[in-house]
């Protein structure tokens, strides 16, 4: 038997991980330490969980995660893995399938849309398409940061850039840092844009306690058909005020995720670097 972990929902939506016996995985957010790394998702552990595929079944560990490890739902340390479970680590949300050994078969049909959440209609509805930017990408200068179909030209002096994940507010003498990541899918048949935000909008609200989510005007970006801007606030444990703002995009088939993270005490200096930086940057896949 071999065992097949597919990211059903997140950054890296439609990857799959294939397990045979004896094998275990690390699964986290540190390119340098998980065998398997979602850098995108902010709210994993550097090494937030391991599948192991052992002589008694295969098992999901939290490997001590600030956030926890999440089985159908249910919080765990660890458990025993079955056919259609769903594991949850952050913002992102893995399914199970064991099939028969060379029995992985190509990638799985694209989800269907979901109903909108009710509401929502009008926070989740796109703006305008807009034409191909053409113009706008000549006179924009030679891109500081690039990750996937994203080009930021501009990164403001006390900002420094983390390759493949986005930008990080420079803190003198530590604390907390500001950042900007950015990461791009492709979008499956008949799913648009409104419902695969609509889809973010749920899963943050299973997530986070009591999340406060409002539209945001979303800037132009040079290459968009059309965007949607949404604004999460929410309060930690440790009753700190996390903002998060998120402009969705789209390119065609695929979508693209710009998101700012910053503390309520930081908002208004990360949000004038955020719009800075959105001034001069353009999502175009690469075919």
């Amino acid at each position: 038997m071999a065992v097949l972990l597919e990211v059903k929902l997140g950054p890296l939506s439609g990857r799959k991980i294939p397990l045979s016996a004896g094998q275990t995985i690390l699964i986290g957010r540190a390119p340098d330490r998980a065998q398997f790394a979602v850098p995108h998702d902010n709210h994993m552990s550097g090494i937030h969980f391991a599948v192991e595929y052992g002589p008694t079944g295969c098992r999901v560990i939290d490997k001590r995660s600030t956030n926890g490890t999440f089985l159908n739902g249910k919080r765990i340390d660890q458990a025993l893995l079955s056919n259609g479970d769903e594991i949850r680590s952050g913002q992102t949300v893995f399914r199970v399938t064991i099939v028969a050994d060379g029995a992985i078969g190509p990638p799985a049909s694209p989800q269907p849309q979901s109903a909108p959440t009710p509401g929502y209609s009008s926070l989740l509805t796109p703006s305008p398409s807009r034409p191909s930017p053409g113009p706008v990408m000549e006179t924009l200068p030679a891109p500081k940061c690039v990750i996937g179909g994203w080009s930021f030209a501009r990164v403001p002096p006390d900002w420094e850039v983390k390759e493949g994940i986005g930008l990080l507010q420079k803190v003198p003498g530590g604390g907390f840092q500001s950042n900007i990541t950015a990461m791009e899918e492709r979008l499956g048949g008949g799913i648009t844009l409104q419902t695969y935000v609509e889809a973010q909008i749920k899963m943050l609200r299973e997530y986070l306690k009591e999340p406060q989510i409002d539209a945001a005007i979303p800037p132009k970006i040079a290459g968009a058909e059309d965007s949607v801007g949404v604004e999460i606030r929410y309060a930690t444990k440790e009753g700190q005020t996390v903002h998060i703002h998120r402009i969705y995009v789209r390119n065609g088939h695929t979508v693209g995720v710009a998101s700012l993270t910053t503390l309520e005490t930081e908002l208004q200096k990360a949000q004038e670097a955020f719009q800075g930086i959105l001034t001069q940057a353009t999502f175009i896949p690469r075919q």
